[in-house]
């Protein structure tokens, strides 16, 4: 898979599909091979690019202090791969990274879908991330992993999505040519999260926007949801019966709503 050289820091990156761009932006602590299970839905109708941000996964660089800082690093890969403009997916972290796209440079983006995302800071996720930084402090990434499965998936699917679940995790601690994620990288991410509050910025976008949301998610309540589809005018929000892996435990109908959207883009012109 390339690798974009952009000075200071390394972005590995890849591409899936033909036609017009989606870039993918991943979450917290999580790199680009969390994608799969959209790629499908995504290369139907455009070219999806994924890839790992900062000091996650094959990517270097230091730790970054904001979501700020995690955009410029998207428009750089843009700027790299010489996409003008693209479409934006974003999920749960990779969401606010996409909202701060939008509103810095809203010349490069030409439409959004935010998952499980928020914009604003939260008291709720404020004392889920103290519980973090403490696990993180204790067991390290495989513990924080562990623990976030429970605010992740519904108890239902524990019962029946034992195996999928276990195939996560494996998957999260598969060797690579990467090292495991630092501490120190996590710890930065949480604070760029703690500082996210854009809310009042989301009025100045002007592109087609989907929200995605879960209506039992333990980790992003689902109000956060509904208050970005709120401040973007025009935009359309979907909310899932599960929580926050909602693009996995429901993920037929996620992909749908998905692909829809990209179509009516490309119907569109």
């Amino acid at each position: 898979m390339p690798i974009a050289d952009l000075g200071d820091i390394n972005l590995h990156y890849s591409e899936h599909g033909d036609g017009d761009s989606v870039l993918g932006v991943m979450g917290f602590a999580l790199d680009q091979r969390f994608w799969s299970a959209q790629i499908p839905a995504v290369t139907a109708t455009h070219r999806f690019i994924t890839f790992d941000n900062r000091g996650l996964g094959r990517s270097t660089g230091g730790s970054v202090q904001t979501i700020d800082e995690m955009a410029d690093d998207s428009i750089r890969l843009l700027d790299h791969l010489g996409i003008e403009r693209t479409v934006v997916f974003g999920v749960s972290m990779g969401g606010a990274i996409a909202q701060r796209i939008a509103i810095d440079h809203p010349d490069r983006v030409s439409a959004l879908i935010l998952g499980v995302t928020w914009a604003r800071p939260i008291e709720f996720m404020r004392r889920q991330s103290l519980l973090a930084r403490d696990i993180i402090g204790q067991r390290g990434a495989e513990g924080l992993v562990e623990a976030a499965l429970l605010w992740m998936f519904t108890p239902k699917f524990f019962e029946v999505g034992k195996e999928t679940i276990d195939q996560l995790v494996t998957a999260f601690f598969a060797e690579s040519e990467s090292d495991a994620t630092s501490p120190e990288v996590l710890l930065a991410q949480l604070e760029a999260i703690e500082k996210h509050d854009c809310l009042a910025d989301l009025g100045r976008v002007g592109v087609p926007t989907l929200v995605l949301g879960g209506k039992a998610d333990m980790m992003v309540p689902v109000f956060a949801a509904e208050e970005i589809a709120q401040a973007i005018p025009g935009s359309r929000l979907r909310l899932f019966e599960t929580g926050h892996g909602c693009m996995i435990e429901e993920m037929q109908e996620f992909n749908r709503e998905v692909s829809d959207f990209l179509g009516s883009l490309r119907a569109a012109g």
